[in-house]
């Protein structure tokens, strides 16, 4: 074919494939729906090995760049020579660019065709697919579930997560909350979209979640139960209470002639552990040492005592409350003591981690 009589081809082409592409976009339910490329020059003698997705025959080579075009993963063409009136139509899910530049191989007689493709800087985080043409930056990421950002990011926490994604329901998904390219893994976790008012409730399990009796011992904090939370490291958590605008933990002790904060000696009976492995001798609902919730209202069963459970009585009482201050949590240990005689019992329970809203 003559120079000019190619232009001519191409000309046409491009008139008859931009009409196409217009009847499609007015047929088109959504705007994310429509793509646009731009074919470059082709290349002759030249064929990309290792990427075709599907394999055709087309009557012409601009049905062949309209195949690519139907086809949102394809990103070039190779085109074969003409057999019985039709040439062979590969589509490739990739370009001859960075990664893949030596997968372009000589073939006599075949021609290698390339759009403009944002995807060859892998935009897509996270295993997403990348596909050219579409939207005002000339690609979408098609996520894998859990990774709802543009990019297919990680949202940071699940509040971050319905910021992003306003329709998002509660169940599993995954968050990055020192972000992308961070120190740190990401982590499964429970979202909870209807708690705090739809805000988005991040929510972490542990392993000593259910009332747990203290096994008998007298001195103060001689019963020790580490927490180990799941999927996540206290790190993790900690990453996940920065990005978080508030945090809180329950915690109850149940007591039976079992004291908690007081003691006559030189520290209380029992307490919890923060996460960077101090003594916290403060107790749900209350922000004061030696008290419990009880004792901030000043309404405790003796009104001297800062717990309910300080009076150390043969009745049954309780302390609980939420812990706050999400410098400190998680909780990592709790320790009691004061039950070692037979007349002496302790419950524990220490409810999940809940992280909400954005600092």
């Amino acid at each position: 074919m003559a120079h000019s009589d190619k232009n001519i081809s191409y000309k046409s082409f491009f008139v008859h494939f931009m009409v196409f592409m217009s009847l499609r976009q007015n047929l088109a339910s959504s705007a994310e729906d429509d793509r646009i490329i731009v074919f470059k020059e082709p290349v002759p003698n030249k064929v990309l090995t290792g990427h075709v997705i599907r394999s055709e025959t087309a009557p012409s080579e601009g049905s062949c760049r309209v195949k690519c075009y139907m086809e949102p993963d394809c990103v070039s063409i190779n085109m074969g020579p003409l057999t019985g009136g039709k040439i062979k139509c590969e589509l490739n899910n990739a370009t001859a660019e960075k990664e893949f530049v030596f997968d372009l191989r000589t073939k006599d007689a075949h021609t290698y065709l390339a759009i403009e493709n944002p995807c060859s800087s892998s935009p897509c985080l996270n295993n997403g697919t990348c596909q050219a043409g579409f939207t005002s930056k000339g690609f979408r990421c098609i996520c894998l579930p859990g990774f709802p950002g543009t990019n297919c990011r990680a949202a940071k926490s699940c509040s971050d997560l319905k910021k992003i994604k306003p329709r998002a329901e509660s169940g599993s998904y995954v968050i990055d909350p020192d972000g992308e390219g961070g120190l740190l893994s990401m982590y499964d976790v429970i979202c909870d979209m209807a708690d705090k008012k739809g805000i988005g409730v991040t929510v972490i399990s542990h392993d000593s979640e259910n009332r747990t009796r203290v096994k008998g011992c007298d001195a103060e904090g001689c019963y020790l139960r580490n927490i180990h939370y799941t999927g996540a490291n206290l790190s993790q958590l900690a990453s996940l209470t920065r990005v978080s605008l508030r945090c809180e933990q329950f915690i109850k002790y149940e007591c039976y002639h079992s004291r908690l904060l007081h003691s006559d000696k030189r520290g209380p009976f029992g307490w919890w552990v923060s996460r960077d492995g101090n003594k916290m001798t403060y107790w749900g609902g209350a922000t004061e040492n030696g008290k419990c919730a009880c004792g901030m209202k000043k309404t405790c069963a003796n009104t001297k005592r800062g717990c309910n459970c300080d009076k150390n009585d043969p009745k049954w009482r309780e302390d609980s409350g939420f812990l706050t201050d999400k410098t400190k949590l998680p909780v990592k240990q709790l320790r009691f003591g004061d039950t070692g005689d037979t007349n002496e019992q302790g419950y524990h329970t220490l409810g999940k981690l809940k992280c909400y809203g954005i600092a």
